[in-house]
């Protein structure tokens, strides 16, 4: 065997350890397979179910390609949520793995970090609205401050 080239045992073919995904593990410091070789399964793999995106899907979240198309046409291609962007990701929950629409990045990373706890979404939307409520009355307040006249109402009469 040349220094710094391996024998692969699937093809059979001596080659470079370039040729040879990493793997600390192993004595060589290389995968046992070459690199053509090593994904030659989970091509095949992919090619059975019908290409890598609905691979990735069935694998994640057990729906095709077509059904995740599907789901988008229904969606009008926007986030579930917010309706305003486009939708890239799938909503699934994680106690269930059942899946539950396609959200935008940001909808769907905010449901997770509030842990899809409905209570949880409940209080920051109550926190939410109740600073946007005081902030309203703060500026009020400080435009009745401010006119010679007394405050106006609502509708700017006085």
């Amino acid at each position: 065997m040349p220094d710094g080239h391996k024998w692969c045992p699937d093809c059979g073919l001596v080659l470079p350890l370039d040729s040879f995904g990493r793997n600390a593990a192993s004595s060589s410091g290389r995968t046992s397979y070459c690199k053509p070789c090593h994904n030659a399964p989970g091509r095949k793999s992919k090619e059975l179910v019908g290409g890598g995106r609905t691979y990735h899907l069935r694998r994640r979240y057990g729906i095709t390609a077509a059904e995740a198309d599907v789901m988008l046409a229904a969606q009008g291609g926007l986030c579930a949520l917010c309706r305003t962007a486009p939708d890239e990701h799938v909503d699934h929950d994680h106690e269930t793995g059942a899946v539950r629409a396609l959200l935008c990045f940001n909808c769907n990373g905010g449901l997770g970090q509030f842990r899809d706890d409905p209570e949880l979404l409940h209080v920051a939307a109550f926190y939410v609205e109740h600073h946007r409520q005081q902030q309203a009355l703060a500026v009020l307040a400080q435009l009745g401050a401010e006119e010679p006249d007394g405050p106006a109402d609502v509708t700017g009469r006085r």
